[in-house]
């Protein structure tokens, strides 16, 4: 446990060293999403995974391995809605558009919210205690990967 907090907190302190890093939150309703999907982790799988494309465009799955992102996420299930925040780094610009696209097409959202570079949205996802008693954060990409010493 002590070595996935490190983990996530090395990424977060380390993060604006990347030039291309993002927070994305997206809001689906309930019912559509567990409708669509057996499970809150089957959307990052489809995102990141899945031979679906969006018509005239690669997979998702080559899509993914294009952008190489890396980061963590984290679910948050209200009564009505779960919430899906993202805070990435990838090799190259995010196509907001594109992502937008991809994720609607997995399940339709009710709000999606892109913010690159903007440290406030940072901040505001990453106060001091913020990650220290989650424990749903799913690290992905080089984050997971990395081995701490």
């Amino acid at each position: 446990m002590k070595k996935r907090q490190h983990k996530i907190k090395s990424f977060i302190n380390n993060i604006e060293n990347n030039s291309h890093w993002y927070v994305i939150s997206i809001v689906f309703d309930n019912s559509t999403f567990f409708r669509r999907l057996n499970n809150i982790n089957e959307f990052y799988k489809r995102l990141s995974n899945s031979k679906s494309s969006l018509t005239g465009n690669q997979s998702n799955r080559l899509w993914w391995k294009r952008i190489t992102p890396s980061g963590i996420y984290e679910p948050i299930l209200t009564e009505e809605n779960l919430v899906l925040n993202f805070i990435m780094t990838t090799n190259s610009n995010l196509n907001e558009l594109e992502f937008k696209s991809r994720a609607k097409k997995i399940c339709p959202y009710v709000d999606i919210k892109i913010s690159c570079q903007e440290k406030y949205e940072l901040d505001k996802i990453s106060s001091k205690s913020y990650f220290s008693y989650r424990q749903n954060i799913v690290l992905f990409g080089d984050t997971k990967r990395c081995q701490m010493s």
